[in-house]
């Protein structure tokens, strides 16, 4: 028996900003304190004992904030503010798959970066007309 499928809007929210588990333990350490600004060697150190170089934590910062789930910057700090009411319940819907089906969003996580590169790999072969 397969474990029942997230929401479609929390598969959605993986599939444009969470490309990695580490990416959605920044977002979920972001998550727990809703406005607290942190940097990015803030994020780095609260992770711990997770270790996560900062150019990675800048860059899922920087993805995070152009989906509209985080303000601010990389380099002066973010917080958690969703652009929208249908992000934040998003948001919640992925922060409630990690406290009670943290095996099915981590799955789904790695399903969906995984089907990701395989259709990169395929784009890559695609034959284009010349004009």
């Amino acid at each position: 028996m397969t474990p029942p499928a997230l929401p479609e809007e929390v598969r959605a929210l993986i599939y444009s900003s969470v490309p990695t588990i580490d990416a959605l333990e920044v977002l979920l350490l972001l998550v727990r304190e809703p406005g607290r600004v942190r940097t990015v060697a803030e994020i780095a150190r609260d992770l711990e004992p997770t270790i996560l170089p900062e150019d990675s934590i800048r860059e899922y910062l920087a993805l995070l904030s152009s989906q509209g789930i985080l303000q601010g910057s990389p380099e002066t700090g973010v917080a958690y503010r969703p652009a929208s009411s249908g992000m934040e319940a998003a948001v919640e819907g992925l922060r409630a798959a990690y406290d009670q089906k943290p095996v099915t969003l981590i799955r789904t996580v790695y399903s969906i970066a995984d089907a990701k590169k395989v259709q990169a790999f395929a784009d890559a072969f695609r034959l284009r007309k010349d004009p």
